[in-house]
């Protein structure tokens, strides 16, 4: 068991270098042990293990915006095997894929309708669940490291031009003396206001639903 969790520490050393400093997915290890009957799964990583509100927890996130940079994700699992418990969490938003198919921002889960459809809609999915993996969006992550260098070089160029220019600041507003100077600059700060936006709403955690 020992080598066991080393290996879950070293897979999660290695996804931590992937993900920036704003995204906080981590788990918090615990070193209890705990009795109990035979739970719904998830498979995080990898690795499965089993959680007691599996369905309360898919149901929470296919009705929330799970697409929004604050969303918060916090599960509480138990290792299969040793029965160990810990908490996965996880700050940014998600992609969520049912059957091989991924979800709209707004969708029929997440959407008010009328007489309560969306509410009967998720809980048929629920009786047919039958696997639910967590993983790292490969995809998310290229593309945060692509935007990263992209805002790193526009911070750059915005850093040459004010050193090259007359400027003034005031109040965190900067004032340029010559105009077509001015325009760069702003040009240059709404590239990097756009790119950062994107950067925030880059998913980088995936939650496959299977039912089939």
């Amino acid at each position: 068991m020992r080598l066991f969790f080393t290996a879950l520490v070293l897979i999660l050393i290695s996804l931590s270098s992937l993900f920036s400093q704003e995204e906080g997915s981590k788990i918090d290890l615990k070193n209890v042990n705990v009795a109990s009957k035979r739970l719904p799964t998830i498979f995080l990583f990898g690795e499965e293990y089993t959680t007691r509100d599996r369905d309360e927890l898919l149901i929470g996130i296919l009705k929330s915006q799970f697409y929004r940079p604050d969303l918060e994700i916090i599960i509480n699992l138990e290792e299969f095997i040793s029965k160990r418990s810990f908490n996965f969490s996880h700050e940014g938003p998600i992609d969520i894929i049912v059957d091989g198919k991924r979800l709209r921002n707004q969708n029929r889960y997440n959407t008010a309708s009328l007489y309560g459809q969306g509410d009967s809609q998720l809980l048929k999915l629920m009786n047919k669940v039958k696997n639910v993996r967590i993983d790292s969006s490969l995809n998310g992550i290229l593309n945060r490291r692509v935007l990263k260098k992209e805002i790193n070089s526009i911070k750059d160029q915005i850093a040459k031009l004010i050193e090259n220019t007359k400027v003034e600041i005031e109040n965190d507003t900067i004032f340029v003396a010559e105009k077509s100077q001015e325009k760069a600059l702003k040009k240059f700060y709404r590239i990097k206001n756009k790119q950062e936006r994107k950067f925030k709403e880059t998913k980088l955690i995936e939650i496959n639903i299977i039912t089939n």
